[in-house]
């Protein structure tokens, strides 16, 4: 991650007087925290020093955020008024007006920077464990990646840099950070909920249903009882390749399964959602013409195709009912 790192101008802060109430500044506001500068120092203390950064008011580098080659306990010794020096804001509180520094260059990432799926790149191996392997992602601690989440041959040594890791779990409150390094789909298991509705592609289509990709680990399953009788042919609905808007109907990561439903379907009434001015909705009438298109295929000529026949009837006839009361 690139800094940007600004130069203070060559003037003295304006002084503060103890009289002056606390007003919230927009340079100030403007600071934020991991910020690059080069500032002036302009009085030192026991505690730490002031420093110029260009933005109305003094900021302060506490003893503790100094760096040096040996410990630092005493601030002059390392420190004198008019030294340039780098500096990273540490914390802002614009009502204030303090600005606090450190010269320990922060990480490029914080905890709300890692969403699961974030990509990173240039990832260092730091350390090799029986379970996995730990990585320097230039974020508040190391992540761990599990030997399971390494593409098959692929373990890396120490000092390795990894093209891409992938975050899985930022876990701020157990200071836990998961990785993998094989790309996660686009959809994962934690942002897929019940309801949700969502662009796929058909795949297959099977005698109970048909399997879409909407980015998920796993395809969605659309079974043929979602349109409200087991015995219809979802091939009549939909072919291989179609792009499909559906709603999650249940939804288990555990066990890796995703059930779908057709946008639009009602089943207990064996019908779809159409517009005001239309009479039947497209997939109704393909519905319908489907189940007429069987009846006029070839006879009866068992109990199982007699009780088909009679199934295809009865909701035929529930069909036309429908569509009379549309008309009124």
């Amino acid at each position: 991650m690139s800094e940007e790192v600004l130069s203070a101008p060559d003037v003295a802060p304006a002084p503060a007087t103890s009289a002056e109430e606390p007003v919230a500044s927009p340079e100030v506001a403007a600071v934020k925290p991991r910020q690059a500068y080069v500032g002036k120092v302009t009085r030192v203390d026991l505690g730490g020093a002031f420093v110029d950064i260009g933005v109305g008011f003094e900021a302060y580098i506490h003893i503790s955020q100094i760096s040096a080659q040996t410990p630092v306990t005493r601030v002059a010794d390392v420190l004198k008024v008019g030294d340039q020096i780098q500096v990273y804001v540490l914390s802002v509180n614009p009502q204030t007006r303090r600005i606090n520094l450190t010269m320990t260059r922060p990480p490029a990432l914080d905890w709300a920077d890692l969403d699961i799926g974030l990509k990173i790149s240039n990832a260092r191996v730091v350390a090799l464990e029986s379970f996995g392997a730990f990585v320097d992602i230039d974020g508040p601690k190391h992540g761990l990646v599990p030997f399971n989440l390494m593409p098959k041959g692929k373990r890396p040594k120490v000092g390795d840099v990894l093209d891409a890791v992938w975050v899985i779990e930022a876990n701020q409150e157990k200071r836990r950070i998961g990785l993998t390094m094989i790309e996660p789909p686009a959809l994962p298991w934690e942002k897929i909920h019940r309801g949700d509705t969502l662009k796929g592609i058909v795949t297959r289509i099977e005698r109970k249903g048909a399997f879409v990709d909407v980015g998920a680990e796993r395809e969605g399953f659309i079974r043929s009882s979602s349109f409200g009788a087991s015995f219809v042919n979802i091939g009549d609905f939909l072919t291989v390749n179609e792009e499909v808007s559906v709603r999650v109907i249940k939804v288990d990561p555990t066990k890796k399964q995703l059930d779908l439903a057709i946008e639009g379907v009602n089943p207990e009434k064996f019908e779809l959602s159409s517009g005001p001015d239309e009479v039947l909705s497209p997939m109704a009438a393909a519905f319908q013409r489907a189940q007429r298109g069987r009846r006029e295929s070839s006879p009866p000529e068992s109990r199982t195709e007699r009780k088909l026949s009679q199934q295809d009837e009865i909701l035929a006839r529930t069909l036309q009912q429908l569509q009379s009361q549309r008309r009124k």
